[in-house]
C-alpha cells in the first residue's frame, strides 16, 4: 500500500520573465497559511523565500523549476488586491525604475520604516528582499533588485 503525502496548496495566476527574455506564463503554488503574519502565502514570500527554486506549471501543463536568480520580474495581473497592500503605518511612494537593459518600470513602494519621515533612500538601502515589490493598476510586478540600476521618486 502506497501513502502519498501532500500539503494542499493555492495557485496563482504570473507571467515569469527570465534574464534572457523568455516570457513564461503559468502558476506559482502557494500554501493557505504563512508563518510570518494572517493570511495566505503570497508570491512575494514565494519569490523571497530562502529556496533558489520555484516551481511553474504553465497553461500547456508543462513544469518548471525556475532559478529565482535568473528571474528578471514576475508580473501578477489584475486588480491589487487590497489586503495584500496595505499595511499599517506604510507610506505609498510612486516611482520610476531603470533596469539593467533599458527597460523603465513605474510603480509605487509601500514605505514601511519605523520613522516619523520615512525615506525612500532607507527603504531601499534597508531592503533584504530578492525582488521589490512594484504596485501599479495593472496588478503587482515583482522586480529582480539586482538588476535596478536607479530609482526616481515620482511624487
Amino acid at each position: 500500500m502506497s501513502l502519498e503525502y501532500r500539503i494542499g496548496k493555492d495557485r496563482i495566476a504570473v507571467v515569469v520573465t527570465t534574464m534572457g527574455g523568455d516570457r513564461l506564463s503559468g502558476d506559482i503554488f502557494v500554501q493557505p497559511y504563512t508563518r510570518h503574519r494572517m493570511g495566505r502565502e503570497e508570491a512575494p514570500d514565494v519569490l523571497n523565500g530562502e529556496e533558489p527554486f520555484f516551481p511553474l506549471v504553465t497553461e500547456g501543463h508543462e513544469t518548471f523549476l525556475i532559478a529565482k536568480d535568473n528571474v528578471r520580474e514576475v508580473e501578477i495581473p489584475g486588480p491589487v488586491d487590497e489586503e495584500l497592500q496595505i499595511a499599517v503605518g506604510a507610506q505609498a511612494i510612486e516611482i520610476e525604475l531603470w533596469l539593467t537593459g533599458g527597460a523603465i518600470e513605474t510603480g509605487a513602494v509601500f514605505l514601511e520604516v519605523p520613522m516619523d519621515h520615512p525615506r525612500l533612500l532607507d527603504f531601499l538601502n534597508r531592503l533584504r528582499d530578492r525582488f521589490l515589490t512594484l504596485y501599479s493598476l495593472d496588478g503587482v510586478r515583482l522586480v529582480n533588485r539586482r538588476l535596478i540600476e536607479r530609482v526616481r521618486p515620482l511624487d
